[in-house]
């Protein structure tokens, strides 16, 4: 899809085959770009028969909902002038188009309809694509290429015209705009699998239109233990976390109620990764161990 604040564009090639293979619903509370899911070979996993997008956030809802019609918002899309290799002088009005569309998409007052909501993700689109990646879209300033490479509108474009791709917008049957809790108690049964990918603990102001805090990872963690289904979790190391999800299986739920998982406990497994967006001053980029906490 495109670079977004907290994404698994990378990550999600070593969590997909953590994933079991024989899911029939496949769910994301926090979608985000979906990109553990676009790293799936959907030939792997035969008995798949649903697939939820979710995410607060309502511009990622209804930008996933267009991507579903790939043809209507590649062509809507075509009409956007954006940035071209090899043309070092950028038109002034693309950055002033960038702001616009920036006021407009993240004004509060703004009011998704079925009559404008093509429009809104094709702008929130040219925002997301001319921002430097993992930055907040909200607040983030004009990236000007000066000819230098591809405008990431393009590139998304063809992404929408990409097989590969398409064959994954057909298998999203449902794109939801809720809140994590209530798409676990919507969908969960004993055949689905939830991963799982909150803001990480203390970096939860970086995410724009969202309504996660602090207080929301107790929920979080309090919600997913207690599931007929599977789940993967996704974090950064931080102290809450083996009291929630410890190894021995031994855990507090609600009302300080002793629960006992598994004998084996959660399983933890790490990997160090290069933050896509975080580098030294010499040029270096910083590495981040990432978790992936399951319950089976």
């Amino acid at each position: 899809m495109i670079s977004y604040i907290g994404g698994k564009a990378r990550i999600g090639k070593w969590i997909v085959p953590q994933i079991p293979t024989d899911i029939e619903t496949y769910v994301e509370g926090f979608s985000g770009m979906f990109w553990v899911f676009f790293n799936m070979d959907l030939s792997k996993f035969p008995n798949l028969k649903t697939v939820v997008y979710n995410d607060y956030n309502r511009l990622n809802a209804n930008l996933m909902k267009w991507s579903k019609h790939y043809t209507v918002l590649h062509e809507a899309l075509s009409h956007y002038p954006c940035q071209q290799v090899g043309v070092e002088d950028t038109p002034p009005e693309y950055a002033q188009m960038f702001k616009q569309y920036q006021s407009e998409v993240f004004n509060d007052d703004l009011v998704i309809t079925d009559e404008n909501s093509l429009e809104v993700a094709c702008k929130y689109v040219y925002v997301l694509c001319q921002v430097f990646s993992g930055s907040k879209p909200e607040t983030a300033t004009y990236t000007d290429y000066k000819g230098k490479y591809r405008c990431k509108v393009l590139i998304f474009m063809d992404k929408l015209m990409n097989p590969k791709y398409q064959e994954h917008f057909d298998k999203i049957t449902f794109v939801e705009n809720m809140d994590f809790q209530e798409v676990v108690e919507k969908y969960d049964s004993p055949t689905t699998y939830f991963y799982m990918d909150p803001p990480y603990w203390k970096t939860e102001n970086y995410y724009s239109n969202h309504d996660f805090d602090v207080n929301d990872h107790t929920r979080l963690a309090d919600c997913i233990k207690g599931i007929q289904g599977k789940f993967s979790l996704s974090y950064y190391d931080f102290p809450k976390l083996v009291e929630w999800f410890p190894k021995d299986g031994i855990s507090t739920g609600k009302n300080n109620q002793l629960i006992m998982f598994q004998e084996t406990g959660y399983k933890w497994n790490q990997k160090d990764f290069a933050k896509a967006a975080a580098a030294k001053k010499d040029g270096k980029q910083n590495m981040g161990t990432e978790l992936l906490i399951m319950n089976y």
